[in-house]
């Protein structure tokens, strides 16, 4: 196996554990904000679907992994798409990190 295919398969380990040991109400709101996100804006980030989740529907914690996880899913079953593009976070806690740039498929 090629580090890269090593690399991919434990990106997929890691979203799949971030996605099982969630909340099925949380994964059921991100995935539901990410749709939301999709039909609102013609390009979004994971910021947006964060502020969504902790600010429309008031969950309050750590929810990153996930966030990346199901915006992973719904690039996989082409309900979104990565643009190429990248944009820094607006989010203090952030500290300007790069956000992949995703639209509707």
């Amino acid at each position: 196996m090629d580090q890269l295919t090593l690399g991919d398969e434990l990106r997929d380990q890691g979203m799949a554990v971030a996605t099982a040991n969630s909340d099925p109400q949380l994964v059921k709101a991100v995935d539901a904000a990410i749709e939301v996100c999709a039909g609102r804006y013609p390009l979004f980030t994971a910021d947006h679907v964060r502020d969504l989740v902790t600010v429309g529907m008031g969950y309050d914690g750590d929810i990153g992994r996930i966030i990346g996880a199901r915006m992973n899913a719904a690039g996989r079953r082409r309900q979104i798409t990565n643009t190429g593009m990248t944009t820094k976070s607006t989010r203090a806690d952030a500290h300007s990190r790069r956000l992949l740039v995703w639209r509707r498929a």
